[in-house]
């Protein structure tokens, strides 16, 4: 009976423990931007180009650090029902391949 209640707070310490570890860089292909650094264009402004260039509707919009820069991703939905990512950049605002 005493292991019970040693057992339930290690387990908790444990589940506490994982469950604020960070993910790791490599894990994500654009990791979330952590900082908010200054851009050039809007979140908005991303989300106008992104859809003149390759059409849809804009359903969102995120900072992300791509290659080392800092960018948007756009997810557009297109007219066939296919959700599209696009990343802008955030300084100049062209796609980035």
């Amino acid at each position: 009976m005493t292991r019970l209640p040693i057992t339930i707070a290690a387990f908790v310490f444990l589940a506490s423990a994982s469950a604020t570890a960070p993910a790791s860089a490599a894990s994500q292909p654009y990791a979330l931007a952590t900082v908010t650094s200054q851009c050039a264009i809007s979140a908005a402004k991303a989300g106008k180009i992104a859809s003149k260039l390759y059409g849809g509707k804009v359903i969102d919009v995120k900072q992300v650090n791509a290659k080392g820069r800092s960018a948007f991703r756009v997810k557009l939905l297109q007219p066939n029902g296919r959700i599209h990512s696009v990343l802008i950049d955030a300084n100049s605002g062209q796609p980035l391949k």
